[in-house]
C-alpha cells in the first residue's frame, strides 16, 4: 500500500509544481479534475488527511462561479493540500524512527555541541542522540564550535582529540576560562585512550572520555548522568555563574515575590530590559574572553548604581533584566537614562587599545499582579526594540494605551529549493513560526541563481537561508560555498536539506560550514525547533 501512496503524492507534487512555475493562469477545469480525482485514490489508500483536506477544496471550487486560477492565488488556495501531503511522508518517516528507538520527542529537548573531524562520525552520533531526545549542533571545523560554545551555550561538549587544525585539547584550552566560569559538561572521544592520554585529558578538565569504536547507548547514558548532575547544580543556585547576577530559573522567584506585593498594597513596579548595545561587534573585534569581561564589568556597573532593593537577572546572552520595586516608568526612565550615561564612560581594555560600549533599555509598568511575567517581558523586550531601532543607548517605554502594534526584530528568510511545492509549503510554514518574535521577510528562490540574483545580500540583518543540497544550475554546496564567502557571511544561517542518499552532500555541507542540516522527508515541528534555536544567534 505504501508504494502506491507515495505514488499518488509524487503524482500530487508533480502536478502543482508544473502549475506553480508557469505564468499563465490555469483552468477551473483542470482544477477541479485534479482534486476529483485526488479526493478518490486518497480515501481509497487510506490517507484521511489529504482526503478531507481534497473534498473541502472540491466543495469550495464548486460552490463558486468557475474561473481561471492565477498561480499566486492557486499557490494560497491548495497550502493546506500541500501541508499535508507533506506532512503524511514526514510524520510516517517520525513515527517509524520513534518506534525503532522507543523513545518519544520531548518537549524541552538538551542542546548537544559536537566537534569531530569523521563526518560520518558525526553524523552517526547526531542521529542517534537526536533518536534519544537530543538536539545536536555538529561541525568539523574548530572556530565554529568555538564560537557555537560561546553564543548557545550547550548543555553538554562532546568533541574529539583530533580535528583538523589543532586539537581537541587546545579547544579546552581557549574555552578554559569560559569553562571556569560556565558549568558544561565535556567529553572526549578518541582513537587514542592511552593511559597518558586519559590522565592529560582528566588534568584539562574533562568529564568524561570515551574510546572509538563508541557504543552509542552508552554515550547516551553518559550524557544524560552528566545533564542531572548539571541540572541538580543549576537548581542548587541562584546566580549566574559568569557575571554573579541573579540567574534566568530565580527570576520567577522575584517577579512573584513582587506580584504578591502588587496584589497586597496595590503598588505597580518597573520590569527593564537591558541589552548591551553592538556586543556581538565587540566578541568580533576583540574575542569572546573580552566580551565576558564586558558582560562582568557591565554587571558589576549595574550591582554597584542600582539602589538597594533593586533585584539585576542575566536573562540569556548580553541581555539583563532589572526588577525595580515601587518605581514607576517616569522614575524608571530617569535611573536607565543616567545609568546609560555613566555606563558610556566605562573604559575597557583590550590587546588593540581601550573601548567603551553602551546599552539600550525597554521599561514596562507591571500593575496588573494577574497578568504573567511573560507579559510583562514581551511588552519590556518590544520597548528595547524601539530603543535599538531609534538609535540605540536610551530608554524606551512601553504604554498600555498604545494603539499601535509593537515592533518586532526583522530578519531576512530565504527558501531555496527547485520543488515549487517545497518553496510554497515552507515559506508560510517558516513565517508563522517567526511572526511571534520576529518581523520575518520571507522569500522563496527556485536556484541558486536566482537567490544570487535576486535577494538583497547587502543590508545588515540576519539572514536565515533554507537551502536544497541538489537544485539544477547551481547546487545548493555551490551556493553555501558562495555565502561563506560574503563580506557579512556571518550573518548567515543556513540549514541544508538533503535526501537520504545524499550522505556525501552532508559531509561537504558541514566543511563549508552549514549551521544544520535535516534529511528529506522531515517533521516540520523539528525544523521549526532548530530553527528557532539556530537564530538566536544572530539576533
Amino acid at each position: 500500500m505504501n508504494k502506491y501512496r507515495e505514488l499518488l503524492l509524487d503524482n500530487m507534487n508533480r502536478q502543482l509544481g508544473q502549475w506553480f512555475d508557469q505564468t499563465n493562469p490555469i483552468s477551473h477545469d483542470d482544477v477541479h479534475r485534479f482534486l476529483h480525482s485526488l479526493k478518490g485514490t486518497s480515501g481509497t489508500l487510506g490517507m484521511p488527511e489529504l482526503n478531507r483536506s481534497a473534498q473541502a477544496l472540491l466543495d469550495r471550487i464548486e460552490s463558486s462561479v468557475p474561473r481561471s486560477w492565477p498561480v499566486d492565488e492557486l499557490r494560497a488556495f491548495f497550502l493546506d493540500l500541500i501541508r499535508n501531503g507533506y506532512v503524511h511522508v514526514s510524520e510516517q518517516e517520525l513515527l517509524m524512527d520513534q518506534a525503532e528507538t522507543g523513545l518519544e520527542e520531548k518537549p524541552d529537548k538538551p542542546l548537544a555541541l559536537m566537534l569531530d573531524d569523521d563526518v560520518a562520525f558525526l553524523m552517526y552520533v547526531k542521529e542517534g542522540l537526536e533518536k534519544a531526545g537530543w538536539s545536536v549542533i555538529a561541525t568539523t571545523q574548530a572556530q565554529k564550535a568555538i564560537e557555537y560554545f560561546h553564543d548557545v551555550l550547550p548543555d553538554c561538549l562532546v568533541l574529539d582529540l583530533h580535528v583538523p587544525d589543532t586539537s581537541g585539547f587546545e579547544v579546552m584550552r581557549m574555552l578554559e576560562q569560559k569553562r571556569k566560569k560556565q558549568y558544561i559538561p565535556t567529553t572526549l572521544i578518541s582513537n587514542d585512550c592511552l593511559r597518558e592520554t586519559r590522565l592529560s585529558a582528566f588534568r584539562m578538565g574533562v568529564d568524561d572520555m570515551m574510546c572509538k569504536p563508541l557504543d552509542m547507548e552508552e554515550l547516551v547514558v553518559r550524557l544524560e548522568r552528566q545533564l542531572n548532575n548539571k541540572r541538580r547544580l543549576e537548581r542548587l543556585l541562584f546566580v549566574d555563574e559568569l557575571t554573579g547576577a541573579y540567574n534566568r530559573k530565580y527570576m520567577n522567584e522575584l517577579f512573584a515575590k513582587l506580584a504578591a506585593d502588587l496584589k497586597r498594597t496595590g503598588e505597580p513596579f518597573t520590569l527593564a530590559m537591558l541589552d548591551l548595545d553592538h556586543f556581538k561587534q565587540v566578541n568580533d573585534s576583540y574575542g569572546h574572553l573580552i566580551g565576558d569581561q564586558v558582560l562582568c564589568g557591565f554587571t558589576a556597573f549595574l550591582k554597584e548604581h542600582l539602589r538597594a532593593g533593586d533585584c539585576l537577572i542575566r536573562y540569556g546572552g548580553e541581555e539583563f533584566v532589572v526588577l525595580l520595586p515601587g518605581t514607576g516608568l517616569s522614575e524608571a526612565k530617569t535611573l536607565l537614562t543616567r545609568l546609560i550615561d555613566r555606563f558610556s564612560h566605562v573604559s575597557f581594555d583590550s590587546s588593540s587599545g581601550a573601548f567603551a560600549c553602551s546599552f539600550s533599555a525597554g521599561a514596562a509598568l507591571v500593575d496588573d499582579a494577574e497578568q504573567s511575567m511573560h507579559k510583562w517581558l514581551e511588552a519590556a523586550d518590544h520597548a528595547l526594540y524601539k530603543a535599538k531601532v531609534s538609535g540605540r543607548k536610551r530608554v524606551e517605554t512601553a504604554q498600555e494605551s498604545q494603539d499601535e502594534a509593537p515592533s518586532k526584530r526583522k530578519i531576512n528568510v530565504a527558501i531555496v529549493d527547485d520543488d515549487a511545492m517545497i518553496r510554497t509549503m515552507l515559506s508560510e510554514h517558516v513565517k508563522e513560526c517567526l511572526q511571534d518574535q520576529f518581523d520575518p521577510e520571507v522569500r522563496a528562490f527556485r536556484d541558486g541563481e536566482a537567490f544570487f540574483e535576486e535577494a538583497n545580500l547587502s543590508d545588515s540583518l540576519p539572514y536565515l537561508v533554507i537551502l536544497d543540497g541538489m537544485m539544477p544550475r547551481m547546487d545548493g554546496l555551490e551556493v553555501l560555498q558562495r555565502i561563506r564567502k560574503l563580506p557579512n557571511a556571518d550573518r548567515f544561517t543556513v540549514i541544508m536539506l538533503t535526501g537520504r542518499k545524499g550522505e556525501q552532500d552532508i559531509v561537504k555541507a558541514l566543511r563549508l560550514g552549514a549551521d544544520d542540516y535535516m534529511i528529506k522527508p522531515f517533521s516540520i515541528l523539528e525544523l521549526e525547533a532548530r530553527i528557532k534555536r539556530l537564530v538566536k544567534r544572530v539576533i
